[in-house]
Formats: structure tokens, C-alpha cells, sequence
């Protein structure tokens, strides 16, 4: 077992990868949804707590995470002295082609096959 944060996209920076190593964790759960950019009630800042609106908008349903964008989220915070231990759900914006099978089921598994070990070689080597 690890000790480790979840730390969201727009706390991705020196302050709180700093602070959660000064606390003793080793580990770092990342949440890439940006859930941030369009809630009312919350401070840029802080955790989506909602309100009668919701968090906010989930996630770009036009954008997937590249194999450069993880591995360089990976080196931010083994800068730090912390490993990337998990990367917390996938983007909301994606459930309905993703688990329902949608009209973009197959665009947002273009980067898997022939294998999902390979792509993972690629990100996290």
C-alpha cells in the first residue's frame, strides 16, 4: 500500500506536488478532467463541489490524451520525487461513445490496438 494524493489537471504544479511530498506520500493519483473551466460556484482554484448547475462541463469530447501530454504529466511529478500511480477515470465527455457505444467508439480507441501494453510502453516506460 502507498500514500499517495489525488490531484486534479489545475493542481498539476510546484505548490502541490510539493506540499503532497512534505506530507509523506509517494504516489500520485492524477484526474485529468478539467471540470474547472465552466463552474460557477467554485473557485478556478478549489475542488467541484456543485451546485444547482452541476460541476460544470466534464471534459472536451474533441480531445484525447496523447501519449506526450501523459508522459510529460509523468515527469512533472517524478520531478517532484512522486510516481504517477494512476490516472483517475477517463474524460466524461467520452462515456457515451466509450460505454454505450457510440458514433465515436472507435476514434477514441485509436491509440489502443493491436495492444494497450504497447501504448502503455510508450507513456509509462
Amino acid at each position: 500500500m502507498h500514500l499517495g494524493f489525488g490531484i486534479y489537471r489545475h493542481q498539476l504544479d510546484s505548490a502541490h506536488l510539493d506540499f503532497a511530498r512534505q506530507c509523506g506520500a509517494t504516489h500520485v493519483v492524477l484526474h485529468m478532467v478539467d471540470y474547472f473551466r465552466s463552474a460557477r460556484s467554485n473557485p478556478a482554484n478549489d475542488q467541484p463541489v456543485g451546485d444547482d448547475r452541476g460541476w460544470g462541463l466534464a471534459g472536451d469530447p474533441n480531445h484525447l490524451w496523447t501519449v506526450e501530454e501523459l508522459s510529460a504529466n509523468r515527469k512533472q511529478i517524478e520531478s517532484h520525487g512522486l510516481v504517477l500511480s494512476a490516472i483517475e477515470n477517463f474524460d466524461p465527455a467520452h462515456w457515451h461513445d466509450v460505454l454505450l457505444d457510440g458514433p465515436k467508439n472507435r476514434l477514441n480507441f485509436r491509440i489502443s490496438p493491436p495492444s494497450s501494453a504497447m501504448w502503455e510502453q510508450r507513456a509509462f516506460p
